[in-house]
């Protein structure tokens, strides 16, 4: 952990909001006026997970324009080192939803993605301004409590270089997430059970694809206290993720109980094995849902726990996958009649 440099204790933001969706933007959707006062501007908060065509941008807020009346103030939010994808995805978010105010949260930024961002400030129209903001948490010394703090990375006029690292450097903790998705993402491209990964939510997760329609498909995760595999659906609005989720919920008996058996099929010298531990979570606000199985685990264990982790999670999402796919592939079909109705 560093020092920082009033004297407090730098640690990782995972310590205060473990995970990004779940934790983080929620938490900055009710403390906007944090961000507000170290950008010098006064955000009042309007939407989270505020639809952008298929997409979804974190926090969608307003602040008061140089000639008065709102303008739109685009919040996205990322846990880990700045990347290309994020940027993307700020762009089209911003373009999508006409924002003025364009706001790039994270941990760390790599050289090229604030140069970028600054950029951007000079290439455009005086109204339009683009901030790169550094998420940070301190401890006080004789206290327990985690404070959060914002610093400004990239504004209208200036970037502060010092704040940025070089391209491709990686704090340890990412770089301990890499390396063991790396060699479970290789594994189920050469088993055939998906093209490639990406990251889902953070660093802390791998998203496989191609999902069964981009967004509905399976991924692996790693948290503070827990390894997880997971279904995964997300679609263009909560009513319809609600109901292809709850149609998978009523069968819920039979799902887990096909999937132990399936198990046991694949396994069967491991008879005395723990049953699953399940997780079945609607996550109405961000218009996704997700069926999980868990294990205990962490991504500081052993190396030779986490290759116990990343074997149970190549056996499980071959199962996962056998279970959901003809159920979700039923729901899908239906769908569209039901929407008619």
């Amino acid at each position: 952990m560093a020092q920082a440099d009033d004297g407090l204790q730098s640690v990782d933001v995972h310590l205060k909001w473990p995970h990004e969706a779940h934790d983080f933007t929620p938490w900055l959707a009710t403390n906007l006026g944090l961000l507000g006062e170290e950008l010098g501007l006064a955000l009042e908060f309007v939407e989270r997970e505020a639809p952008v065509g298929p997409f979804f941008l974190d926090i969608l807020a307003e602040t008061r324009g140089r000639e008065g009346g709102d303008v739109p103030v685009a919040i996205e939010n990322q846990f880990g080192v700045s990347d290309l994808q994020h940027l993307g995805q700020l762009l089209t978010y911003a373009t999508g939803r006409e924002a003025r105010v364009v706001v790039w949260v994270a941990p760390e930024f790599r050289r090229q993605l604030a140069e970028s961002m600054h950029r951007l400030n000079e290439w455009t129209r005086d109204e339009i301004s683009f901030y790169a903001v550094q998420v940070e948490v301190v401890r006080r010394h004789s206290a327990a409590e985690l404070e959060p703090r914002f610093r400004k990375v990239v504004w209208p006029g200036g970037w502060d270089e010092d704040a940025t690292g070089p391209e491709g450097d990686q704090p340890e903790h990412v770089r301990l997430y890499d390396d063991f998705f790396r060699p479970l993402v290789a594994e189920l491209v050469r088993a055939g059970f998906a093209t490639g990964a990406r990251q889902h939510f953070d660093h802390t997760a791998r998203f496989f694809t191609p999902g069964i329609d981009g967004r509905i498909g399976y991924s692996a995760s790693m948290g503070q206290n827990a390894a997880w595999v997971t279904f995964h659906v997300r679609t263009d609005d909560v009513d319809r993720t609600n109901r292809i989720f709850d149609r998978l919920h009523a069968d819920r008996e039979a799902i887990e109980s096909e999937f132990a058996g399936r198990l046991r099929e694949r396994e069967p010298a491991n008879q005395n094995a723990q049953a699953p531990r399940w997780s079945w979570g609607r996550y109405d606000p961000f218009a996704f849902a997700s069926i999980s199985v868990l294990r205990d685990g962490t991504i500081y264990d052993s190396t030779e726990r986490l290759e116990q982790i990343r074997r149970w999670m190549l056996t499980l999402l071959p199962v996962l996958k056998e279970v959901f796919d003809p159920r979700i592939e039923a729901i899908l079909d239906r769908l569209p009649a039901d929407d008619g109705r």
